[in-house]
């Protein structure tokens, strides 16, 4: 598989790279910034390793620079994002637009020219990152709920045009998972504690489990499946 990967430094999207590597994939990555070109410089070649912030440059362009390293696309994993933690009434609209931007409008540039590549060679695997808190809201996270349900939309639709070309779209769906993002909510004891209290599994995932199922949906062995939001979250969103 030729597999390219956003918010590769860190977290769940490094946890894919290492899972697609174990598997023989030839892998290109972005990374943010240098730091973390050479901490990926230490998993993938270096030629493999795109560097942009995704905030402030953009996402055009990158998906046929990963082409062209890899000499075609099967896969697509949008990883990178954001996650601005404040009540919906002290969001200001700079801050709203910046989270929709990366996480939603990155995305949707990033799946609109994989899909165009995918197309016209009739395959492909499209994976986005959303969120359960794109399913069922979260309080302090107005921007980021609107987000990663406009993720859950893009995906739905995305699948549905594409599917005509063999290209599949969908979604994983992390809870909450062990990783940077979830650091400083970790660290605060009664956070963590309410944060545990509403994980029927009664711990935090780990990256390497949602990259488990970003795996099962780019392999063949998800070949019949298209459209879909598969939520990794230990039971939150059951109830």
């Amino acid at each position: 598989m030729r597999l390219f990967v956003t918010g590769a430094g860190s977290g769940i999207g490094r946890a894919c790279v290492l899972a697609a590597l174990a598997d023989g994939a030839s892998v290109v990555v972005l990374a943010r910034d240098a730091a973390e070109a050479a901490s990926l410089g230490e998993i993938v070649p270096a030629a493999h390793i795109l560097t942009r912030d995704l905030a402030a440059a953009g996402a055009e362009g990158l998906v046929t620079a990963a082409a062209a390293v890899l000499g075609g696309l099967d896969g697509l994993v949008s990883s990178a994002g954001i996650f601005d933690h404040r009540a919906g009434l002290d969001t200001d609209q700079a801050a709203f637009d910046a989270t929709l931007a990366l996480n939603l409008g990155a995305s949707f540039v990033l799946a609109r020219d994989s899909g165009r590549i995918m197309s016209a060679q009739r395959s492909g695997s499209i994976v986005l990152l959303s969120s359960q808190i794109g399913m069922i809201g979260h309080p302090r996270a107005a921007a980021y709920a609107a987000s990663k349900a406009g993720v859950n939309g893009l995906t739905k639709a995305l699948a549905l045009e594409l599917a005509p070309a063999q290209v599949r779209v969908n979604a994983v769906a992390p809870g909450p998972i062990a990783t940077p993002m979830t650091e400083v909510a970790r660290a605060d004891a009664p956070r963590r504690e309410k944060m545990l209290a509403s994980i029927p599994l009664g711990r935090f995932g780990e990256a390497a489990e949602v990259a488990a199922a970003i795996r099962f949906l780019l392999s063949p062995a998800a070949a019949f499946i298209t459209g879909h939001i598969l939520l990794v979250d230990g039971g939150v969103t059951a109830g």
